[in-house]
């Protein structure tokens, strides 16, 4: 029997990443899935894999969580098909910013042991600040609101919110990023005092130094004559663990979270960062 057997789970961005992780160990646990992303041919590709694999239903739609109308026809979608939500995994949002009009990736430079990614604060526009908040903080609580309705018909069910550890450890000069997700754990753990008599539970898994292929991405961009290794050797001498975890291992506290065994878990922020976080 699986851990998540007769769920219904809505995982946004779940086309890559953490969020195609989290679905292929859903689905491995019996969850029924309703995935979203901003390509089509890839949540397809995603539901082609996962259905015959595991025998479940994979439910797909392509999503821009900051277009609300495309989030709510998207929750409707999934009421029409299901008619119930156990789960809901808030994964999406980009993590880049732009400075002097340049958009640069900067989930995967290590600000302390490397060079800070160019720019200054006063460079970074208010449209900039708007948009990282429709990316990130605005886009979660679109789908949250989306979906509340069906949890709460379903008789409960629990949020998984995803951000990043930046949220209480702000690097220098990603600025955007780390105050959006700050607001994104404070707003997580006001969400789970609200909703907590619904029986609907909210929890973040915070997550940095998980290997993807954005890391190879800013290796080209920032130091293409460098090896990889010595690229990466900065950062991951900043980890306790001393390497990169792998999207699967946020996708195993993603599925602690949202499964039944963590029932009397709500309003909590779980690092997966292999030792980052500097606080307790």
């Amino acid at each position: 029997m699986g851990l998540l057997d007769g769920k219904v789970a809505i995982i946004t961005g779940g086309s890559r990443g953490i969020g195609r992780a989290s679905a292929e160990l859903f689905a491995r646990e019996g969850a029924t899935l309703a995935l979203c992303a901003r390509t089509q041919a890839k949540l397809e590709q995603a539901a082609d894999e996962l259905s015959p694999k595991y025998n479940v239903k994979v439910f797909t739609q392509a999503v821009d969580i900051t277009d609300v109308t495309a989030v709510e026809k998207f929750a409707a979608a999934v009421g029409r098909e299901f008619g119930k939500v156990h789960v809901l995994v808030n994964n999406a949002g980009e993590s880049s910013q732009r400075v002097d009009g340049v958009r640069t990736q900067v989930n995967s430079v290590d600000t302390v042991a490397q060079a800070l990614p160019g720019g200054r604060f006063e460079k970074i526009t208010d449209d900039e600040w708007r948009n990282v908040f429709e990316r990130k903080i605005l886009g979660m609580i679109r789908v949250t609101r989306a979906f509340l309705p069906l949890m709460r018909g379903t008789g409960g069910g629990s949020i998984v919110n995803v951000t990043s550890t930046k949220a209480k450890q702000p690097p220098p000069r990603v600025v955007t990023s780390g105050v959006a997700w700050a607001a994104a754990t404070n707003w997580s753990k006001s969400l789970s005092h609200e909703l907590a008599g619904d029986n609907i539970r909210v929890n973040v898994v915070s997550v940095d130094s998980i290997y993807s292929d954005q890391i190879e991405i800013n290796h080209k961009h920032w130091a293409p004559q460098m090896p990889l290794a010595e690229f990466l050797a900065p950062h991951v001498a900043n980890v306790p663990l001393k390497r990169f975890g792998t999207a699967e291992e946020a996708a195993q506290a993603i599925l602690f979270l949202a499964a039944p065994i963590s029932s009397y878990i709500t309003g909590q922020f779980l690092a997966v960062d292999g030792g980052g976080l500097r606080g307790i």
